[in-house]
């Protein structure tokens, strides 16, 4: 009978084990790092025969809904050390914790294959169903994402060091400054911040997001917020994508098999049968270009994207950035973007130090997206001009809300963080600060009750001089909705002071609806033009050519103006402007009554109105300040229409109209492509200095001065009717690069036609025209030497030829010297 028993109990007992695991629902874990403890995003996971899998998520997690299938677990992660569990190995009611080592392989090694690449089949396809796949091709979407950031010093690293026996002997103690950075690291990090959106989107590019809920550690009223789509690209199917500002080649663009190397590294099959396909990819080699290096994981319904990590394969030195994607299938048929990862190294220019020892500042971005709802009409009036703004009580939000949102609670560092660097910002008036660096960044400094214009302190210009003066305005204490302003300043080359004042009226942020007066009693360059609200950009070198100023006209001149926006893209500017210019040269001009003497003054009263057209420029309301962003500066088009009046207080009726338009685009093969068209026409007779220079940038060596003619010397041309075109091919790395010399290099052409209906008019000064046309072309070498990261030195050459090119062939030359800031 026992006999019996032990048989008939031998022969339930992997019936029960079965009935038992099957009553379990779900086995969960993590796979980490073996070194770091950190997540490991999409490792693939394959737990029976039939090769059925599953990968992690972007912290590492895993979950399999069907234990009863698990027949064993394997491991595989591209750069680690597979791991394999066999079903006796699994403990089915605990939560596993994988760790995985990493490979010891050479980065070189590269497989060749017989015939096509297998790997091509695949991303082809990916190729063909881009569009499909591609969110932003959707008639319109909805979400809602959490948005979190924190910045640390790298644990691992500091411990490592903290441990390194080369640095602890028997003989010498860790000193009491490494076990406080120890301890402080171990408790909480740096900063960070977090920020709830609801984003709408609808084709063609509209674009509306609210942020309902936002907190940085340290301040009460941040002027700042971290969003899902602000280091990276919202999807990965654009042909270039975007880093932090910085373009790559996208591995799965159009020829992208000619320029990456693709491998299949894995192979799993999911639970709804689906075929999910791990490719790793990297630039080829000898392929000079700016590229991505990382891991795919492309699934076979409709070959989409099921996840992604990328990488740069150069560092710019900076800061190093690492991004994931993980994307899900949302109704059961359209793929999209869940779980955005965004992960920062800052470089040498940015360590902690203590104890004799360094480690990297780290920054670590996490973004989930969830309430996701696909091609449910949206109706157009949900989009306005500004397509982000920060709700009023986004910064008072209870913690019920955040609760609501948050994909994972916050952990025991993260909350002292925020306890720490709350109370530290109470104490160090953190929101103060933060507004003197806002003020900082726009070129002033706050003082109580008003802000100082920085530039206003010194200044320099050729005809003037080195300019010490000081200019102010006054600030948000006084009142949010008018300023009032004054300056003065002292030419030492002319000897000679200046001054000026302004009232504005800040009537509506939102669609910066302002009235100004302004006077001014300064110097203003001869010949020149100026349009409304145009920027150059921090990079753009055309900030150089004011310093090059030698001919200026003395102006005493009173401006009323109303400003504002219209039809989303548009400002306007209206004007109303009296003044007085001289000009202190021996020049004497002709007007109708006859000669004048040299020197004097005339009078103008003209009114105007100028426009700025920028159809892709975003705007966001943050902190009570309308931001304009226009991420590829293109286009962009400028008009001014200005009329003259002759009465008993002005002398010369006149009509004015000028144009200029930007157009900037970037291509895979030659870099970015930048061209400027310019011109301007004046109907009636007036004295040279209200009339066009050539905008001349030419000193035997002086700084390249972009979107201006490098070998025209300064005031060599005369017209009342011209037009300029300037073309930049910034080829960047693309033409040479080496592992430390990466000289970017920049192809320039100019030209520009003008005439002048009346040179007769004009007297004792020295001009030509530009009826036959003005040529030049140069090249620049970038970046020869770079200074902390970001400050480049170079030099230019440029070539004058055509009709006005000189006999001496050596003065047709000009060399520059480059300065450029790339961040």
């Amino acid at each position: 009978m026992k006999r019996i028993l032990f048989i008939v109990f031998c022969l339930l007992l992997p019936i029960f084990y079965i009935s038992i695991l099957a009553q379990k629902t779900e086995l969960k874990g993590i796979v980490t790092d073996g070194e770091t403890k950190e997540g490991l995003a999409f490792v693939n996971i394959v737990y029976n025969n039939k090769n059925q899998g599953i990968t992690t998520d972007m912290d590492g997690n895993f979950l399999i809904k069907k234990p009863s299938d698990i027949e064993f677990l394997i491991f595989s992660y591209l750069g680690y050390e597979s791991k394999h569990l066999s079903k006796d190995e699994i403990n089915f009611d605990d939560f596993l914790t994988i760790r995985l080592t990493k490979k010891v392989f050479n980065i070189n090694e590269v497989v060749i294959f017989p015939g096509e690449n297998p790997a091509h089949r695949i991303i082809n396809k990916v190729l063909e169903n881009r569009k499909l796949n591609n969110p932003d091709n959707l008639s319109n979407y909805s979400y809602t994402s959490y948005n979190k950031m924190i910045f640390t010093l790298d644990i691992e690293n500091a411990k490592n060091l903290m441990n390194d026996s080369t640095l602890l002997t028997h003989e010498m103690e860790m000193d009491s400054s490494r076990i406080k950075m120890k301890q402080f690291i171990d408790s909480q990090h740096l900063f960070m911040m977090e920020s709830i959106s609801e984003r709408k989107y609808k084709k063609p590019g509209k674009v509306n997001e609210q942020v309902i809920a936002s907190r940085v550690s340290g301040l009460k009223q941040p002027s700042f917020i971290m969003l899902a789509t602000q280091l990276q690209s919202f999807s990965f199917y654009d042909e270039m994508i975007t880093l932090m500002d910085s373009r790559y080649i996208n591995p799965i663009s159009t020829g992208s098999t000619n320029r990456y190397f693709f491998n299949i590294e894995d192979t799993t099959i999911t639970e709804r049968g689906d075929t999910v396909f791990s490719i790793s990819f990297k630039p080829k080699k000898n392929r000079n270009f700016e590229g991505l290096a990382g891991l795919l994981n492309i699934n076979s319904y409709k070959y989409a994207i099921q996840s992604v990590v990328a990488k740069p394969v150069e560092s710019n030195g900076i800061i190093d950035i690492k991004i994931q994607q993980n994307y899900k299938l949302i109704d059961n048929q359209y793929w999209f973007p869940v779980e955005l990862n965004t992960d920062l190294v800052f470089g040498n220019m940015l360590k902690a130090e203590s104890g004799g020892f360094q480690t990297n500042f780290i920054g670590i971005g996490k973004s989930y997206l969830t309430n996701i709802k696909v091609n449910e009409d949206i109706e157009n009036n949900k989009f306005k001009a500004i397509e982000l703004e920060v709700d009023k009580s986004a910064y008072a939000q209870s913690d019920s809300v955040w609760d609501k949102y948050r994909y994972i609670p916050l952990d025991v560092r993260e909350l002292k963080t925020y306890k720490t660097m709350d109370s530290i910002g109470k104490e160090e008036k953190l929101d103060f600060k933060l507004k003197t660096f806002k003020a900082l960044s726009t070129g002033y400094i706050p003082f109580y009750f008003i802000d100082i214009a920085v530039m206003s302190l010194l200044d320099f210009n050729v005809y003037e001089g080195f300019r010490p003066g000081i200019g102010f305005r006054t600030n948000d204490k006084v009142s949010p909705y008018f300023s009032v302003g004054a300056y003065t300043a002292y030419g030492f080359k002319d000897n000679a002071y200046k001054y000026g004042g302004n009232l504005l009226f800040n009537l509506a942020p939102k669609q910066e609806l302002q009235i100004g007066i302004d006077y001014k009693n300064d110097v203003m360059e001869s010949s020149g033009y100026q349009f409304f609200n145009e920027n150059s950009g921090f990079n753009s070198t055309e900030i150089y050519r004011q310093y090059l100023i030698k001919d200026m006209t003395y102006n005493i001149d009173i401006t009323a103006n109303l400003q504002f926006r219209t039809l989303k893209h548009l400002k306007v500017n209206l004007l109303s402007r009296k003044s007085i210019r001289k000009n202190t040269s021996s020049y004497y001009f002709i007007n109708g009554n006859g000669i004048d003497e040299p020197a004097k003054a005339y009078h103008f009263h003209e009114a105007g109105i100028q426009f700025k057209f920028a159809p892709n420029e975003k705007l966001a309301y943050l902190a009570g300040n309308l931001i304009s962003s226009n991420p590829n500066n293109t286009p962009v088009l400028y008009l001014n229409l200005l009329k003259g009046f002759k009465n008993n207080f002005s002398d010369f009726e006149y009509t004015k109209i000028e144009a200029r338009l930007d157009i900037s685009f970037l291509t895979k093969s030659f870099g970015r492509t930048n061209l400027q068209f310019v011109g301007g026409k004046t109907f009636g007779d007036l004295p040279y200095y209200m009339l066009y220079n050539g905008h001349e940038s030419y000193y035997d060596f002086d700084v390249e001065t972009a979107n201006s003619f490098a070998t025209m010397r300064m005031n060599e041309f005369l017209s009342d009717e011209f037009v300029s075109i300037h073309f930049r091919q910034d080829f960047g790395g693309l033409l040479f690069k080496a592992k430390k010399f990466k000289p970017k290099i920049i192809f320039t052409t100019s030209a520009g036609f003008g005439q002048l209906q009346k040179p007769e008019l004009h007297h004792s000064i020295d001009f030509k025209t530009m009826e036959k046309g003005y040529f030049e072309s140069g090249i620049l070498f970038n970046n020869l030497i770079k200074q902390m990261g970001f400050v480049g030195y170079g030099f230019g050459l440029f070539y004058r030829y055509g009709p006005y090119s000189f006999s001496n062939n050596s003065d047709n030359f000009a060399f520059k010297l480059t300065l450029t800031f790339d961040l």
